[in-house]
């Protein structure tokens, strides 16, 4: 777990202090959900209805370029194989760039629930709720995002095959954050919520496990 944090808390480090990757994120966010708001036109009814679908969209590409990023300074310093050559287990590595992953898109999530709220007319009542359905979705993207993006690290061209690989896997974290959104939007009650919190749980657990497994023999091959 040492490892883990100063890995995640290295990235971090660089990631802010170089700003450039996560300001470009930000401005592409930014632009996508202010083109969506001006293609489905100023009346609510139709903004608010588009809401859940539109913020998980561009979270999900927003969520493809930092997992892109996580790998790709390690590339460029060639220090991805000094990685590799620390004595144990290799999962570490996969839950570092994980949580350095989390640490920059649960903020960004926020900020971006709060601009969906703005330009969508997305309700804000049940904050705590939404919150934690950003929170599972974020999770289970991220886990499925930095196993490719590690497996594809060396590769040229991983900016365009990431999405190509990703994107049919995450499918149901997808449709389940979506569908756990649109619930809480309409008002429905936790208790018809829930299953889509759990759905989200479970897909979470299996891919974070898989993925830890897995990505060592992937790393090193």
């Amino acid at each position: 777990m040492r490892r883990v944090w100063l890995l995640a808390l290295r990235d971090l480090r660089l990631e802010v202090r170089d700003r450039a990757g996560v300001l470009s994120v930000l401005a592409f966010f930014g632009v996508m959900l202010f083109v969506m708001a001006l293609a489905l036109g100023p009346e609510e009814a139709p903004l608010r209805r588009a809401a859940p679908g539109v913020l998980w969209v561009a979270l999900a590409f927003m969520s493809t370029l930092l997992a892109t990023r996580a790998f790709a300074l390690e590339v460029e310093e060639n220090t991805l194989d000094d990685l590799l050559l620390t004595p144990g287990g290799k999962e570490w590595v996969y839950l570092g760039k994980l949580l350095f992953q989390l640490l920059l898109l649960l903020p960004l999530s926020a900020l971006a629930l709060l601009l969906s709220a703005g330009l969508f007319y997305l309700p804000l009542a049940r904050a705590p709720a939404l919150l934690l359905t950003l929170a599972l979705g974020v999770l289970g993207y991220a886990s499925v995002a930095t196993f490719y993006a590690g497996l594809l690290a060396r590769l040229r061209g991983r900016e365009v095959l990431l999405p190509l690989l990703l994107f049919s896997l995450v499918v149901p974290v997808v449709l389940a954050s979506v569908r756990a959104t649109v619930g809480l939007a309409e008002g429905l009650p936790l208790e018809e919520v829930a299953p889509w919190w759990q759905l989200l749980l479970v897909f979470d657990l299996v891919y974070i496990t898989a993925s830890a497994l897995l990505f060592p023999l992937v790393l090193e091959g």
